[in-house]
């Protein structure tokens, strides 16, 4: 896979016990790969469109705004179908007080 020319950019804020981290992405047709958390969560597309896959199954795509809801320790990735999306992705924190990430998985890009 290639990695996408610009890359997305994220924000995090922290606060009473709820993770939101903002996703910006320029460019459509950029992934953002599968990974899964601790606890279930809500995925809000505050702007643009995306295809959606839990587990490998595709989920639809969707069209700000809207939620897509993701049970903990499933894994779940985004596909960019517009320029300019923003996502935001909300769910409870762990005891620590950091996001609690279940599982990542590596993308390897070409040179």
């Amino acid at each position: 896979m290639k990695r996408a020319p610009n890359q997305p950019v994220g924000e995090l804020t922290l606060y009473a016990g709820i993770f939101c981290k903002t996703w910006s992405v320029p460019d459509a047709g950029t992934m953002l790969p599968q990974h899964s958390h601790e606890f279930p969560h809500i995925s809000l597309i505050v702007r643009g469109s995306v295809r959606v896959w839990c587990e490998g199954e595709e989920l639809g795509e969707f069209h700000a705004p809207a939620t897509v809801k993701v049970a903990a320790h499933r894994m779940h990735a985004f596909l960019t179908l517009t320029d300019d999306v923003v996502i935001a992705c909300i769910h409870a924190v762990g005891d620590a007080g950091e996001p609690a990430i279940h599982a990542l998985h590596e993308v390897e890009y070409e040179d």
